[in-house]
């Protein structure tokens, strides 16, 4: 005995029902992966943040000065600082093939002359707002270093350049969801400068 094919019937209006649902669970699958990206740099800010603390601590326990400790803590935040300010390593507007691999290589070298005091160096989240603030603090035999990330920028932000008053254009973040968040790193360890610091 065959069967006779059924006719389906689409009530009024349900044409577009499947489309509009599938557009509302893509949304909700957009919102959930953005978010998951967020926590992602919140985590990834927060472990650089901690590391230029820990660092920085280290430092101070064998005796370096204040500003040598300050530039310890910078140099191992810059996973999360953004780009290299200064100096620049190129023009702007000029597309340089491999340029990410010079400016690694150009970076260890500046790095390792900024360590010493011969060479400035400038990343986009190290000074202003947001910026990296330190706090370097003695207590009888610990040192208590604390790095905070002020008003750390998450993913969704877009550049706007505008000229200060003297005519040199720089770059700002304009945020479009959060306004930043601040991240506090601190670490305390036994102070033994004098150990290291002794004739």
């Amino acid at each position: 005995m065959s069967r006779l094919p059924v006719k389906r019937r689409f009530r009024t209006g349900e044409k577009g029902a499947a489309m509009v649902e599938a557009l509302l669970s893509f949304f909700i699958l957009f919102l959930v992966l953005l978010g998951m990206l967020h926590v992602f740099y919140f985590f990834t800010g927060q472990f650089f943040t901690d590391y230029a603390a820990l660092r920085g601590a280290r430092s101070r326990t064998v005796g370096f000065a204040d500003y040598l400790v300050e530039r310890e803590s910078r140099v191992n935040a810059i996973g999360a600082s953004g780009r290299i300010i200064s100096p620049r390593l190129h023009n702007s507007g000029t597309k340089i093939s491999g340029y990410e691999a010079n400016q690694f290589t150009m970076e260890k070298t500046l790095i390792q002359r900024y360590m010493v005091g011969t060479t400035w160096l400038e990343y986009e989240y190290w000074f202003g707002n947001p910026g990296l603030k330190m706090r370097i603090n003695d207590s009888g035999l610990v040192s208590n270093v604390t790095a905070t990330f002020m008003d750390y920028i998450f993913p969704l932000s877009a550049d706007a350049v505008e000229n200060d008053p003297y005519g040199n254009s720089q770059r700002r973040k304009i945020r479009m969801f959060f306004n930043g968040i601040d991240l506090r790193g601190s670490a305390s360890l036994g102070n033994h400068s004098k150990v290291y610091l002794e004739d």
